[in-house]
């Protein structure tokens, strides 16, 4: 006899099994070894999806028969007849101003509706050019923290940190495309010399008396050790496509892995 994963009530429950049940979630289960995975919600969604699906089905059905041997052209033919006639009738018995009135209205309505069309098309590209020009700006800061850190010689394994550090910091481009540290009010960072806006590489070697894991553990005598960070020389600001630079500062970082 096979074993029943779940009773609604206690009283369900044969006497000789109920020690093998728990409650859970207004129920009782059986518990296995392995624990077996409740798919219960699964289940609900899949009967729901079928449901949408049947419902679906039905009004399909119900619109092809509805609609049957209705051919798109031809109504569209019957339409401009109908609008034909109705100018006709309109301007025998009302004048030629009424029909003018009439089309003018009507082509007003087309308008304004194709003008509407065209707004949200335009909203749509609006928005999706902006999504893309946010990604670039976020790829240009992210590859010019990346060369401050190897600059720096961070230490390769907290790189991640270090970029993710400089992602909070640098959040803007100046005319030139070069990363630059804005305050909320939008007043833009200086460095050191309160001239120059503050970059990428000084903030870096800022971080060193107030974060220094970043440049890795000692190598003795209380000196940091020099890590060598993966590429270090190569200017990744010049790999622009970010999926080479991503793929040639990993056989960097594997390149350093493998040196003795």
């Amino acid at each position: 006899m096979a074993i029943r994963q779940r009773f609604e009530s206690d009283v369900e429950i044969p006497d000789i099994l109920r020690e093998h049940y728990i409650e859970k979630d207004g129920a009782w289960v059986l518990q296995t070894d392995p624990p077996t995975e409740d798919v219960t919600g699964l289940k609900n969604a899949l009967n729901q999806e079928r449901t949408l699906r049947r419902d679906a089905e039905k009004v399909g059905s119900e619109l092809k028969i509805k609609f049957e041997g209705i051919e798109p052209d031809e109504v569209a033919r019957l339409r401009e007849r109908v609008k034909g006639l109705d100018d006709a009738d309109i301007y025998d018995k009302q004048g030629i101003e009424a029909l003018v009135l009439r089309r003018t209205e009507s082509m007003k309505a087309e308008h304004e509706r194709q003008l509407s069309a065209k707004t949200r098309e335009t909203e749509q590209l609006k928005s999706t050019a902006e999504d893309l020009r946010r990604r670039w700006e976020q790829d240009r800061i992210r590859t010019a923290l990346l060369h401050a850190g190897v600059t720096a010689d961070v230490y390769e394994k907290a790189m991640d940190d270090f970029v993710q550090r400089g992602m909070a910091i640098f959040n803007a481009l100046d005319e030139d495309g070069v990363p630059v540290s804005k305050k909320p009010d939008g007043e833009v960072r200086y460095g050191k010399d309160g001239i120059s806006p503050l970059r990428p590489e000084e903030w870096g070697l800022s971080l060193k008396p107030v974060a220094p894991h970043l440049w890795g553990p000692s190598a003795g005598g209380g000196a940091p050790a020099h890590h060598g960070g993966p590429g270090q020389g190569q200017d990744w600001s010049k790999i622009t496509n970010p999926v080479e630079r991503l793929s040639a500062f990993r056989a960097a970082q594997a390149g350093q892995q493998r040196s003795p």
